[in-house]
């Protein structure tokens, strides 16, 4: 098989809920490299959120934020972010509305004391433990964000939330009652896209590896479609071959079925 470029989505699908590499996984993405493909992560996650141990698979760039955030070769080639007047009116909405709103950038992780979400505190817990800067008060000035993930709490109307902002933002479904938000015209189709022509090939060319609502895009704009078999059994009409769980060496099979390794 001549070079692919295989876009990889990061959680669920390189590791496991428990921030685990299967070694599978990790063989698997040498041998790809070595067989001469271009492997590309792809993630809802700034840069700046992504693993250590992500960083350090052997990947030629990295398309972070939904599309939000393009490095390829160590250069960075896209960044979109919110300017602190845009965050500061997404913020105030999103708490009038009485949402518990985590939200992130190239600067840190943002979730406000006033925030009780315990999947919230969690991820801003673990973000923290990983070393990204982490603060408690977004009324401070520097405040900005690329994305954000958002709950409602009991009483809240994140209706009137999504409504008002819909022509600035795409909001997508998430597990545990969680919206992931991120600037309308962003996603990781157009990422891959933009990577896919900057590198000379065709889309058909492309492998896209997955596992949940936000790889969606992703897949449908793949030359080949993966989900592992972890994925929600609602999307798996969505992808041309789904592979066993992640914790069952699904990665590796997936590629190892398409000859890829």
């Amino acid at each position: 098989m001549g070079r692919r470029i295989l876009f990889f989505d990061v959680d669920g699908t390189i590791v496991t809920r428990e921030h685990v590499i299967p070694e599978s996984a990790r063989q698997a993405l040498a041998a790809a490299k070595r067989a001469g493909h271009v492997l590309l992560v792809n993630t809802g996650r700034p840069y700046l959120h992504v693993e250590p141990q992500i960083k350090a698979l052997p990947m030629s760039g990295f398309l972070c934020a939904l599309g939000g955030h393009i490095l390829l070769e160590g250069e960075e080639v896209f960044h979109s972010s919110f300017s602190p007047e845009e965050s500061r009116r997404v913020r105030d909405l999103g708490y009038e509305c009485g949402l518990d709103m985590l939200f992130e950038s190239e600067k840190g992780v943002w979730f406000d004391a006033r925030c009780r979400n315990p999947y919230g505190e969690k991820e801003f817990r673990w973000l923290t433990g990983i070393g990204v800067p982490g603060c408690r008060d977004t009324a401070r000035p520097e405040f900005v964000f690329d994305k954000f993930v958002c709950w409602p709490r009991e009483g809240g109307d994140p209706g009137r939330f999504t409504r008002t902002l819909e022509d600035r933002l795409t909001f997508i479904p998430r597990e545990n009652g969680m919206l992931e938000a991120v600037r309308r015209g962003l996603s990781k189709a157009g990422a891959m896209s933009l990577v896919t022509e900057r590198l000379g090939a065709k889309p058909e060319d492309t492998f896209a590896f997955g596992d949940g609502a936000n790889d969606l895009p992703m897949l449908r704009a793949a030359g080949t479609s993966v989900l592992l078999g972890n994925a929600p059994r609602e999307l798996w009409p969505e992808a041309d071959y789904v592979s066993a769980p992640i914790e069952e060496d699904g990665l590796a099979r997936a590629l190892e079925h398409f000859g890829l390794i």
